[in-house]
């Protein structure tokens, strides 16, 4: 009949010797435990204990034993500490980690049913916390605690749960149980650093007033513009790159200096278009002035008519958004302006057209003249010499008198009737008077290929 005891488990171990070898010196020992509660059951002389073992059936007898539920990891707790409390009570000078793991299972006969169960094998693991520890041994049979199994007496003990003879003694038998334990926790999908920012504001709508019987002076009406548009950024003050670079990172995620913002692009086509809208109210404005036709927006870069923006205040942090603005002008005389809105967080828009004004003073009538203009298409020249890289001449042969064949006399203004330079079909060289050649010029960084006609003939002109 089983038999319930208290029993202990405890794992014996031998410290070979380090450092300087003293003859005779044994090797330490030392036994970590007790581990575990007691409670075990023996079965003849087979022992069971209590958490190692949730399920066991004698086949002889019948009995089966139902324990408690014990966890890899608190096994592998129990005898970490074990393992610290003989650290703290002197038994070793040397620290030792336990651990467990998933293994695979062999490849063999001995483990056909495992893999067939598709079975889990943990692994045990007690190792030295650091190399310079000595190296150590697990006793089974010949420590302190160790077995003393008579293998004469094998015949006599329970078989294992199978049926089979027990030749291996102590073991331990176990029912691994499988539970999901799920745990919620949130992991960065992706990380990306941006800047918010509103977007900048369309151009103002200008309206440019005559005063009756003024010739002097012109009223500039300022009022908010509606919608949005795509358009590359206008600088007209270098305080502007600033404010760009900012957007072309807001919009476009483009890192760009302030030094590369003011550097003008090629043709101004290489520049991205950055979004403007009129999502924020306007609170002021700027207005650029020019006493020559401009060329372009770059003539217009530090020529704002005021020191500060314009704007009208109503109240107390109350600003109208159709302010207005009186300029001092000559009569007779040509001006061209333009302006940009700047919105309550000092985002600014691109200038307005470019307006052509003009107060003209007739012998006291006086009205204004006013228009839209446009800049001048820009000329490029797609002229590139290239007197050191490429040069056609005729071969020497063909630059000599040819004696043998002289021309009929002509007068001093005439062109002579024939070619007299260069021979004829003399050392298989042909002339080349009055012949056509192709001269092909590829380039090598872009593969694009320009054909020259060439013609040798005597035109009597004389070559500088």
């Amino acid at each position: 009949m089983p038999v319930q005891t208290r029993n202990y488990w405890y794992i014996d171990v031998k410290e070979e010797p380090t450092g300087i070898s003293i003859a005779g010196a044994p090797p330490k020992e030392f036994t970590v435990g007790p581990i575990g509660s007691g409670g075990a059951f023996t079965l003849g002389y087979k022992t069971i204990p209590e958490g190692f073992t949730t399920e066991y059936t004698n086949t002889v007898s019948g009995y089966t034993r139902n324990g408690p539920e014990i966890t890899p990891v608190e096994i592998v707790d129990a005898i970490q500490a074990a393992f610290d409390e003989a650290l703290e009570d002197g038994r070793t000078d040397h620290q030792y980690l336990v651990g467990v793991k998933a293994i695979s299972i062999p490849d063999n006969s001995a483990y056909y049913n495992l893999r067939s169960q598709m079975a889990v094998v943990l692994q045990y693991s007690i190792g030295k916390a650091s190399v310079s520890q000595p190296d150590f041994t697990i006793l089974f049979t010949s420590g302190p605690n160790g077995s003393a199994f008579d293998l004469a007496a094998a015949d006599s003990i329970a078989p294992e749960p199978d049926g089979t003879a027990n030749k291996h003694w102590p073991v331990a038998s176990f029912s691994v149980i499988n539970e999901p334990a799920p745990a919620v926790f949130s992991t960065p999908y992706c990380t990306q650093t941006v800047m918010i920012a509103d977007k900048p504001p369309v151009p103002p709508d200008v309206v440019f007033v005559p005063y009756v019987g003024v010739n002097n002076k012109v009223l500039v009406l300022f009022n908010s513009n509606v919608g949005e548009i795509l358009a590359r950024p206008v600088i007209l003050k270098n305080s502007d790159a600033s404010f760009i670079a900012d957007e072309y990172y807001a919009q476009k995620s483009i890192t760009v200096t302030e030094e590369q913002v003011l550097t003008p692009d090629v043709g101004e086509l290489t520049r991205p278009k950055l979004e403007y809208r009129n999502d924020d109210p306007i609170r002021k404005y700027e207005l650029f002035r020019v006493d020559q036709k401009p060329a372009s927006y770059d003539d217009f870069r530090g020529k704002n008519l005021t020191d500060g923006p314009i704007q009208a205040e109503l109240g107390p942090d109350k600003f109208s958004t159709a302010p207005a603005f009186v300029d001092n002008i000559q009569p007779n005389r040509k001006y061209w302006y333009c302006a940009r809105s700047i919105d309550i967080h000092e985002n600014i828009s691109n200038p307005t057209y470019i307006f052509e004004i003009e107060m003209v003073d007739n012998k006291g009538q006086m009205y204004m003249r006013h228009k839209v203009v446009n800049f001048e298409p820009q000329v490029l020249n797609y002229k590139k010499t290239g007197r050191k890289i490429l040069a056609i001449e005729p071969r020497s042969m063909q630059r000599y008198y040819n004696a043998a064949n002289p021309p009929s006399p002509v007068a001093l203004n005439e062109v002579p009737t024939s070619n007299i330079l260069g021979t004829s079909e003399v050392n298989n060289v042909s002339s080349i008077w009055n012949k056509k050649f192709k001269v092909r010029i590829t380039s090598k960084k872009t593969g694009r290929k320009i054909d020259l006609n060439l013609t040798f003939k005597n035109t009597g002109v004389v070559i500088p």
